[in-house]
């Protein structure tokens, strides 16, 4: 039976207790602290149902009354090591081990579980020496073969990693594990259609091996294989996979089919609530839906679970920048930064921040570390030059606009993102509001700054009566361009529509100072 979880898709060795050979007159009963002296076959016996009812506690002293009434029975103390690893006790639990070897280094077992305590103290090499000795001892030893596997991936050696599952595979061509493991490492080497292979074979040995399935639909994903990848996700989550669950989530946002999308994400969430990135692909579909208040607030569950997670930083300022509260998006923003002061993203975003909130001079340094990072940064150059102005820098204004006409000019990304602009308004034109929310919506994927695009989608999806949509659609495009009348007037529409008459009031009283005469449609004709 195994009883320990050690190093990933790695597990302890199991003990066999030989309780036969030490007398237990009374029936085997829960111990209890105070009990009197038995024999050791007892103390083995009581450790092993201490360790079936979960009581690690009580599985320790159980073994080490064993040890003690044996004068140091080898699997007293193999069971004790074990149990001190499940506690998290591993410096005890290499102390034990070492102990055992010293009586009998010719142990595979025990060498071999010693190998797991040390990868979790991640003593690489010194793990890697005892699988090494394990498999010296017995060369058909399947488990130590993956977990040698395991080990070389980690020190960065794919080629003799694979050679080591490879083994354990011959060695028992059920082991599943091994398998699954030589093919997310062939997938992370790009080799992606052999990763497939390997993964299928176990699905066809062991059809509720749910992580196959996970990777499988990870591995098509990367093919573009949605259909594929799609089903292999709904089957391992509905094999209790919480991690499929997240990646199908993720995958109908990517599809467009935000709703979906979102009911598998809150699904991972319950099923996942200390997790970040569930909290986190969470929070970017709500966004999608424009629900940024319950963005934020996934965002932030998101890096208060893991505050070094520099995305999850960045995601929570701009849905904060975008709900209003500036000081907010710049003290979360500041904090990104010094997580990872070398992303052009994050200077560029706290760039524009500070110029929305009118500190010039800081936003000029940020844009143009920003810009330093990336050079063909156009947004960056663009409220760069915005921010010169403001300055009164004409001349380096005027350079900095004349920049963002060249990366346009030579982007191609940017031209079809024109192109969809303009398709979109055609389509709108002969009152095809599908196809022009399609256009719109591709012209975002190769530009996501074109505010324009923002506003006119929003105005669209309105239409569409998808409301949620249009507010995030407007917000985005209103955080883009805070002075744009139009984006306010239509967000005052659909905030109206999405039973918000205090933001409908404030969004149009917003549009009238920005243009006293507005009066408009839901879509805007200027490009």
């Amino acid at each position: 039976m195994n009883y320990m979880q050690g190093f990933p898709r790695g597990r302890f060795a199991a003990v066999v207790a030989i309780v036969s050979a030490f007398a237990c007159v009374a029936p085997i009963l829960r111990a209890q602290d105070g009990d009197a002296e038995r024999p050791a076959g007892c103390y083995l016996a009581g450790g092993l149902d201490a360790l079936e009812h979960g009581d690690l506690g009580l599985a320790e002293r159980e073994f080490r009354g064993a040890v003690k009434a044996s004068s140091g029975l080898p699997e007293a103390r193999e069971n004790l090591a074990i149990t001190l690893a499940r506690e998290g006790k591993l410096e005890e639990a290499v102390a034990e081990f070492g102990r055992i070897l010293a009586d009998r280094p010719d142990w595979p077992e025990a060498n071999y579980n010693l190998g797991l305590v040390l990868s979790q103290q991640n003593d690489l090499p010194g793990a890697e020496q005892h699988f090494r000795r394990a498999l010296k001892l017995n060369p058909a030893y399947f488990e130590a073969l993956n977990s040698l596997g395991l080990n070389l991936q980690k020190q960065g050696n794919a080629t003799e990693a694979a050679e080591e599952f490879r083994a354990a595979i011959k060695a028992n061509p059920q082991y599943s594990d091994a398998r699954n493991n030589l093919g997310q490492l062939l997938a992370g080497e790009g080799e992606t259609d052999a990763a497939i292979g390997e993964f299928r074979e176990i699905i066809e040995m062991q059809p509720d091996f749910s992580e196959a399935r996970l990777n499988l639909g990870s591995a098509l994903w990367k093919k573009h294989e949605l259909e594929g990848a799609e089903y292999e996700f709904r089957i391992a989550a509905g094999q209790g996979n919480a991690e499929a669950q997240m990646r199908l989530g993720a995958l109908l946002g990517e599809e467009g089919r935000t709703e979906e999308a979102l009911v598998a994400q809150r699904k991972a969430v319950d099923l996942l609530p200390q997790d970040a990135e569930a909290h986190f692909l969470l929070g970017g579909g709500l966004q999608e839906s424009g629900d940024l208040p319950g963005a934020a607030q996934e965002f932030r569950q998101a890096a208060k679970l893991d505050p070094t997670w520099v995305d999850a930083q960045l995601n929570l300022g701009i849905a904060l920048r975008q709900l209003g509260d500036l000081q907010g998006a710049l003290e979360t923003l500041r904090n990104a930064a010094k997580l990872n002061s070398s992303s052009t993203d994050i200077h560029y975003q706290l760039g524009f921040t500070l110029h929305r909130t009118g500190q010039l001079a800081e936003a000029e340094a940020e844009l143009r570390r920003a810009i330093a990072l990336q050079a063909d940064n156009g947004q960056a150059y663009y409220i760069l030059g915005q921010t010169l102005e403001q300055l009164g820098k004409h001349e380096d204004s005027v350079a900095a606009f004349a920049e963002v006409e060249r990366l346009h000019h030579a982007s191609a990304d940017y031209a079809q993102a024109v192109t969809q602009y303009n398709l979109g308004m055609q389509e709108l034109g002969k009152g095809d509001l599908n196809a022009s929310r399609d256009a719109f919506k591709a012209a975002l994927t190769k530009w996501p700054n074109l505010a324009q695009a923002h506003t006119n989608l929003g105005g669209v999806l309105l239409k569409l009566g998808d409301v949620k949509g249009a507010i995030g659609q407007l917000r985005s495009a209103i955080d883009l361009n805070p002075d744009e009348a139009r984006a306010y007037f239509n967000l005052s529409l659909a905030l109206g529509k999405d039973g918000d008459p205090g933001g409908a009031k404030n969004a149009l009283e917003r549009a009238r100072q920005l243009d006293p005469q507005i009066e408009v449609p839901e879509t805007q004709a200027n490009p």
